[in-house]
């Protein structure tokens, strides 16, 4: 009996040792986010939205456009790689923006701006979400 049973804990013990992946987005699952944009940085006037996708909605100015957008970015709330000597490339502006909530069953808190040549991609690859012009 005392076989039986080893041999039953083994198999719970490589039963649990799957090859799992850590929780991403769920394709599926229900997305609710919040979206605040400082055109101006935070000593301006900011901008608040609820997007809503699958389906789109929420009070954003185009929330069919910023889901597509979302949705063709494979981790959007993930920070791009740096582009190489990125603090010399010019066009820097005060914009930030906060997006929480829930995308695709993930909670996400996340902060973008256009300081800098270095995290323009990180902010351009989702800016229909933004709405400012980007």
């Amino acid at each position: 009996m005392t076989k039986a049973l080893a041999a039953l804990a083994v198999l719970v013990l490589l039963a649990g040792c799957g090859g799992s992946k850590p929780a991403g987005p769920n394709p599926d699952a229900a997305t609710h986010l919040t979206v605040t944009v400082w055109p101006e940085g935070k000593l301006g006037d900011s901008l608040t939205w609820r997007l809503e996708c699958d389906p789109a909605g929420g009070d954003h100015p185009d929330p069919e456009k910023a889901c597509a957008q979302l949705a063709a970015v494979p981790d959007p709330f993930d920070f791009p790689e740096r582009t190489p000597r990125c603090d010399e490339i010019p066009g820097a502006t005060d914009d930030l923006a906060t997006v929480t909530g829930t995308y695709r069953g993930r909670k996400v808190r996340a902060e973008f701006d256009r300081k800098s040549g270095c995290v323009f991609d990180h902010w351009d690859r989702i800016g229909a979400v933004f709405q400012t012009g980007f």
